[in-house]
């Protein structure tokens, strides 16, 4: 996979905290094409989430998920296209696999190289995500112990919410009635690790039934409140009062002073 490093000049501490930024491409999480070095200018700049944490100070890895980099590009012009061939190799080489875990295999991966690097703090390592990418993020937040603490957007929480049943995610299996595991459960495994979910479109507030199911394991380690939830309600894309939030959020977990948050 494609993985962009973002390195602040002007680094938080000695010992720099870092952060996994799952998406599509790292091009779209830095508002650049990464090969021509171009703006893209009809992306939001609410989802540049590169830009914003390495100008803030933060040591920054974007990541790229497949299919991009399993199989070619097909002749279709439905989007579903290419993420099914990208399914389909997966599963096909990988039978007992999920797209969800390649794409939480792939995270780890950027994991590892962003640890890799010279003067990394890694007690202070987060990840943040929207969308796909949030996806990532609650999947491997909630099983990577090196993760911190993670911010998530808009990933939609419950199997209905969003389109959990594609191969490219967990598949089929999640509708078979004999399948009682929901997400509730998988945050429950992270405790007491601090989390906060953006919702907009596909998380509302029918999220919070599972948050707070997920607060009684967390209520356990005494600490309840570090499960949070700001529903701007406004649409799938983060506003800018939401990531003002999670931004100042985000340092107060990892116990430290970033720069100022400004959009690109």
């Amino acid at each position: 996979q494609t993985l962009v490093l973002l390195e602040p000049s002007h680094p938080i501490a000695p010992s720099n905290p870092g952060i996994v930024l799952p998406f599509y491409n790292p091009d779209r999480l830095i508002g650049l094409d990464i090969t021509t070095l171009d703006q893209l200018i009809n992306e939001s700049p609410l989802t540049q989430f590169g830009r914003h944490l390495v100008d803030q100070g933060y040591t920054v890895v974007c990541t790229e998920a497949f299919p991009f980099n399993t199989v070619p590009k097909p002749e279709s012009t439905d989007w579903k296209a290419w993420w099914q061939a990208g399914a389909e190799k997966i599963l096909q080489d990988n039978p007992h696999w999920t797209g969800m875990g390649k794409l939480v295999h792939d995270t780890r991966l950027a994991l590892d190289f962003l640890l890799a690097q010279p003067g990394i703090d890694a007690g202070r390592i987060g990840i943040m995500g929207h969308s796909l990418g949030g996806k990532m993020t609650f999947y491997s937040g909630c099983l990577d112990p090196r993760i911190k603490v993670m911010v998530i957007s808009d990933f939609g929480m419950g199997w209905s919410f969003s389109n959990w049943d594609d191969p490219w995610y967990l598949g089929p299996q999640i509708n078979a009635p004999e399948f009682e595991l929901a997400h509730h459960h998988l945050l429950a495994l992270a405790a007491p690790k601090p989390c906060l979910i953006i919702g907009g479109e596909a998380d509302r507030p029918a999220t919070w039934q599972y948050l707070n199911e997920a607060r009684k394991v967390y209520d356990l380690y005494g600490r309840p409140n570090e499960i949070g939830f700001f529903d701007h309600a406004s649409g799938h894309r983060p506003t800018l009062k939401s990531l003002e939030i999670a931004y100042r959020w985000l340092a107060k977990q990892l116990e430290i002073t970033p720069g100022p948050f400004r959009l690109p």
